[in-house]
């Protein structure tokens, strides 16, 4: 049965045109941009890394960009940075992301002149979903407002592990359960997608049973992890309650076979998209991270995530900033594109996923 065209399906593949079109063998150097979204230092219009960026989003060799605690100082500086880079997209809308999930992690805060939002756990235990739907709501207003149009959140981690340094420590996780986990979790998401934000679940396959940081090295998920785990996963993919989900760096002998799940197709392709039935954009958590940058020069990383199925490669730029750094990645990529090393189609699969992505936003 032929399927009807709809506008939204129109919208993607006038986005995607510009690249697939062009390139179908081989992959140019914007396709492979367009994977891309950069940290910076700066945290006003004039820095000279907001420059920088800036000029590499013009060339398309960057495809979104992303702010961290130290970009995010002041209302003033922060939508003012998020200006500079709408207005220096050369053919596509850029992704502009931030870490907003609440708490302790959220960079549009009271410190920066905007509303604080309570943690997952404390929004779980004094209300409903629906109730978490409408400060959602609010918190996804003022990331469009300020520019915004992609939250690196929710966390679907589970919270059952109170030795947990990263998760429960700070109360990211909403409950010890996989079902209300993905309660909250799809009230999140659609509240965004009211207002037209994106968001990225993570971290796949998750970091809630840890007693590690994978900000500070390698964790093996193997003596702590539990298969239920990934049920927010499961249960979102299948009411379509996924736009990105985010993989992380960790490892399991069976789940990720032994390598960081940000850089194992056994984890992406295998047990995100074949088992669980996720067809949409998978992201990395930073590659900049000690977790991979203690095995792995960025480039040699970044090839491994996009041969793993990754869509989106997130880079904070930050240990060392580079002001090239995407030259030294596309160039790197092209490289084992041509070699087989990265598998013919991947990167034109990729540009799909992205394109479709834009067109929601």
């Amino acid at each position: 049965m032929t399927r009807p065209i709809s506008r939204r399906m129109v919208l993607a593949g006038a986005l995607a045109a510009p690249y697939v079109t062009q390139a179908s063998a081989a992959a140019d150097d914007s396709m492979i941009g367009e994977m891309l979204i950069l940290g910076f230092n700066g945290s006003t219009p004039e820095a000279a890394g907001v420059q920088s960026l800036a000029r590499h989003l013009n060339a398309g060799r960057v495809g979104g960009v992303c702010l961290l605690g130290y970009n995010t100082r002041t209302r003033a500086g922060i939508e003012g940075i998020t200006k500079v880079f709408q207005s220096s997209a050369s053919r596509t809308k850029p992704l502009i992301s931030v870490d907003q999930e609440g708490g302790a992690v959220q960079r549009l805060g009271a410190r920066s002149g905007y509303d604080a939002i309570p943690t997952a756990q404390a929004l779980a235990k004094r209300g409903s979903p629906e109730e978490a739907y409408g400060v959602y709501q609010r918190m996804a207003r003022t990331l469009r407002a300020a520019g915004f149009n992609l939250n690196l959140a929710p966390v679907v981690d589970l919270g059952f592990e109170p030795k947990n340094p990263v998760i429960a420590k700070w109360g990211r996780a909403y409950a010890p359960d996989g079902a209300t986990v993905a309660r909250y979790a799809t009230a999140f998401v659609q509240s965004h997608r009211a207002e037209r934000v994106l968001t990225a679940v993570k971290h796949f396959p998750g970091h809630g049973s840890t007693l590690g940081d994978s900000h500070e090295r390698p964790i093996d998920l193997a003596p702590t992890w539990r298969p239920d785990e990934l049920e927010p996963f499961r249960r979102m993919a299948r009411a379509n309650a996924l736009d990105i989900v985010m993989s992380g760096h960790l490892t399991h002998a069976k789940l990720t076979g032994g390598e960081p799940a940000t850089l194992s197709r056994t984890a992406i392709e295998g047990l995100l998209r074949r088992d669980i039935g996720f067809q949409g954009a998978v992201m990395t958590d930073d590659l900049d991270m000690a977790a991979i940058r203690s095995s792995y020069s960025l480039p040699d990383a970044v090839v491994r995530a996009i041969a793993a199925g990754n869509d989106i490669i997130l880079l904070s730029n930050s240990l060392k900033p580079e002001p090239n750094l995407p030259v030294v990645l596309i160039a790197a990529v092209k490289e084992a594109a041509a070699s087989g090393r990265i598998p013919k189609g991947r990167i034109e699969q990729s540009v799909e996923r992205i394109a479709r992505l834009k067109a929601r936003v």
